[in-house]
């Protein structure tokens, strides 16, 4: 009986020890984990600001192969008609006549930044009810709508898309989505 008793309080204490030295070994092995995911981090932000120094964008070239990948009929821009920061948007004429929206804030942003400019325009002055007239709407009735992420572009889609603003006039940031809205 009492050799019974010893082997129990044996078992028991060889239980716990094991259960120490597990513990402290996954303790070790998720320590190994973060250095490996922080040498990785390391890794990937080196690269990316190489690419980035390296980064030569054409904007109109970039927005066209993005739009022509995703619509039936081939777009050809031409200038910039206008910007609207408050919305982060580029308005594009295209050679066709139509217009081409590129923002980073989905149509219900933008709709409600087209109601807003309607309202301001019925409470002012004569003058600026005539300028709210006159800039035009972003958005169209008929509009066709492309959403593009990063993830169904390259990894460097936020840089290029970054490059890609600064040069329509609009401070996107590194942004992981843009909506194109195609009117007309």
């Amino acid at each position: 009986m009492f050799i019974d008793i010893l082997t129990l309080i044996a078992v028991i204490l060889l239980a716990l020890i094991l259960a120490f030295y597990n513990r402290r070994q996954a303790d070790a092995l998720r320590g190994v984990e973060r250095m490996v995911k922080d040498f990785l981090a390391i890794q990937i932000r080196d690269r990316r600001e190489k690419r980035k120094t390296d980064l030569s964008i054409n904007a109109t070239e970039w927005l066209t192969k993005l739009i022509n990948a995703r619509t039936e009929n081939a777009v050809e821009l031409q200038d910039i008609l206008r910007t609207v920061p408050e919305v982060f948007a580029a308005e594009i004429r295209t050679a066709s006549g139509k217009k081409i929206v590129v923002s980073t804030k989905p149509k219900a942003v933008l709709l409600q930044h087209d109601k807003n400019i309607r309202a301001r325009g019925k409470k002012d002055s004569a003058a600026q009810r005539i300028s709210a007239i006159a800039s035009s709407p972003l958005l169209e009735r008929k509009t066709t709508v492309l959403e593009i992420n990063m993830v169904e572009e390259t990894e460097w889609f936020d840089l290029e898309a970054e490059q890609v603003g600064q040069a329509l006039g609009v401070n996107w940031g590194q942004p992981v989505r843009l909506w194109i809205y195609i009117t007309g």
